[in-house]
């Protein structure tokens, strides 16, 4: 079974630890693949199909599908949208979706550009959540704070809202995917 990873905003393969995860999913089995964004003068409109040219309907179908921070957010709604994988893996959820965007601060609405937050402004978490029917982990670091908006909540909402999902909050990490306390965490709940 594949296994995909969307990284996490303006990130590559080389911006943090990601090599670690895809170690890991080939150390179980999966046959790890990379999925490569193109951050620059695009919203999520265009990572997402980004993502849906990247992986065949038919792949997906049949994979995990995992993401990170922002990465998180197109998996959840390339999974909503274009296909539901075997499983969904939500690495520390980002909160920029329509209902979570009146409780962010207004220095990160500056800083996400103009053509993002009006992207982000129609992606609503509540008509997502309904559309996946994959077992999905959401995953959150018990540190992880961000001084623009609630990570946290983010992920008690989305857990309530899509059904068959867990949550897996991994103690004294912060947003970092590839602190090894998160990738035993991300080990154990694909054993």
């Amino acid at each position: 079974m594949k296994a995909y990873l969307i990284p996490g905003k303006g990130e590559d393969l080389k911006s943090r630890d990601y090599q670690t995860v895809l170690n890991m999913y080939k150390q179980l089995g999966y046959e790890p693949h990379f999925v490569p964004i193109d951050w620059k003068y695009k919203t999520i409109d265009d990572w997402v199909e980004q993502v849906k040219a990247e992986i065949p309907e038919k792949d997906l179908k049949e994979s995990i599908l995992s993401g990170f921070s922002w990465g998180s957010i197109i998996a959840l709604t390339v999974a909503a949208n274009y296909t539901n994988p075997k499983k969904l893996l939500l690495y520390s959820l980002s909160p920029y979706f329509a209902e979570d965007l009146p409780n962010v601060k207004g220095t990160w609405l500056k800083w996400a550009g103009k053509r993002r937050v009006v992207t982000f402004k129609k992606l609503y978490m509540n008509e997502l959540a309904v559309k996946i029917n994959c077992p999905t982990v959401i995953f959150v670091g018990s540190k992880e704070v961000s001084k623009y908006s609630d990570i946290q909540r983010r992920t008690r909402e989305a857990h309530k809202r899509i059904k068959n999902s867990k949550v897996i909050e991994i103690k004294g990490v912060k947003h970092d995917v590839g602190d090894p306390k998160y990738v035993e965490a991300i080990r154990k709940a694909l054993q």
